[in-house]
């Protein structure tokens, strides 16, 4: 046990006191600052530059209608230019040109008969312009339709009102006491990923450290050193726990720092940060799979390095290893739009996906306890099965040197 927390002291202490790593603790949550709040705030601000779009009103009934209506709405980037040149054809030919020289994004040609056809013609250079015409220029039109239509009939001011009224929503949370809760769906829906980030990038930094720390001292020879005084899979166990305890320092600063952020109650834009989102379920959530997250792929991961030369012979088992947290992060929609489903179930507990999908599922809709826990049972013993296959490999490939390894070493290893 003495030679292991050695083995612990000094994995720990020559990362902390690493330059890296007290560089990676302050730019951390400045770089998935980056990936969460920038988004949010380009989102906010519109994010885009003001774009002019011709418009072609034969009818002469209809432009002022629509500024009027972009205006209501808020539409502040798009800007409405009326091209008359002569006919309709040369009207065309005008503003094609334009949208070629780039003087206008795109263009519009309203039908003469839009009151009765609703036909409207859009003009574009780019197949990204279709994201404005359907998020901006769609609508706008839709409402106008809807206003001249209603005014063709002389239906009263009030009883359009009446009718064009829009629902107006609130959001309660029903606690599990009875109770009510106002709820913030995006400060909840940004505080959980967040917190998933966090996993997601501790779990893939300090998995490849351990990679990384077994190669370096497998090509320096420095393990036949260590392995006079130690056996192979204590001396796996002190990196792991060593490098985990790094990581979990690491992982505490940023937790406690994003704590202190949310007591203050700082707000970015219109975001801001709640710790209400941190309830005992979803902080104790957080640290289990975290631990069992890294544990599990740590260990495969000193396994795996056992077996290679380089850093590049590794990259052939290090990707297959990436995808297990890559590929649950692209399935987060799913486990949005459907928490309860059996596939949401079923994929949060397979063990190499859980730390992700199971934590989502925690932080959108406590599922029920049994799954939770079945979740933590099937991961901790993936992680036993792991331990073992990879102190197999730790014990018999610490020593390799030669041929680059492959699957089939890999696989012969463990079958020996």
């Amino acid at each position: 046990m003495r030679k292991i927390l050695t083995v612990i002291r000094k994995e720990y202490l020559e990362r902390v006191r690493s330059k890296s790593f007290v560089i990676g603790t302050l730019l951390g949550p400045a770089l998935m600052s980056m990936f969460i709040l920038v988004p949010v705030l380009v989102a906010e601000k519109g994010g885009d530059d003001v774009r002019t779009v011709g418009v072609i009103d034969p009818a002469g009934l209809y432009f002022d209608s629509l500024m009027d209506v972009l205006a209501d709405e808020g539409q502040d980037n798009v800007k409405l230019e009326l091209i008359e040149s002569g006919t309709v054809d040369e009207s065309l030919g005008e503003m094609k040109k334009s949208i070629l020289d780039e003087s206008i994004h795109s263009g519009i040609l309203i039908a003469v008969d839009f009151l009765d056809s609703g036909k409207a013609t859009f003009y574009n250079k780019s197949v990204s312009a279709s994201v404005m015409r359907d998020e901006v220029l769609r609508p706008a039109m839709n409402r106008v339709l809807r206003e001249e239509r209603f005014a063709a009939a002389q239906v009263p001011d009030t009883l359009f009102a009446y009718l064009a009224a829009r629902t107006v929503w609130s959001n309660i949370g029903v606690t599990p006491e009875g109770g009510e809760e106002v709820q913030d769906e995006d400060v909840g829906f940004i505080m959980a990923f967040i917190l998933i980030m966090i996993i997601y990038i501790m779990v893939i930094m300090y998995g490849s450290h351990t990679l990384t720390a077994v190669i370096e001292e497998k090509s320096s020879r420095m393990v036949e050193v260590l392995l006079a005084s130690i056996a192979p899979g204590d001396l796996m166990l002190g990196k792991v726990m060593g490098i985990g305890l790094a990581g979990l320092t690491q992982f505490a600063i940023w937790s406690t720092a994003l704590f202190a952020i949310g007591q203050r109650g700082v707000s970015v834009g219109d975001v801001s940060f709640d710790t209400a989102f941190l309830t005992p379920v979803i902080l104790i959530n957080f640290i289990a799979f975290f631990l069992l997250g890294f544990f599990l792929y740590a260990t495969l991961y000193a396994g795996i390095g056992a077996m290679c030369n380089t850093v590049q012979d590794s990259q052939q088992f290090h990707t297959p290893l990436v995808m297990g947290l890559v590929l649950p992060m692209m399935m987060l929609g799913l486990v949005l739009r459907s928490p309860d489903s059996t596939l949401s179930v079923v994929l949060s507990l397979i063990p190499l996906f859980s730390p992700v999908i199971m934590f989502m599922r925690v932080c959108v809709e406590t599922p029920p306890v049994w799954q939770i826990g079945l979740s933590w049972i099937l991961m901790i013993g993936s992680i036993w099965l792991a331990a073992r296959m990879a102190g197999k490999l730790f014990r018999m490939g610490i020593l390799m040197y030669g041929a680059s390894p492959t699957w089939a070493t890999l696989i012969k290893v463990l079958r020996t």
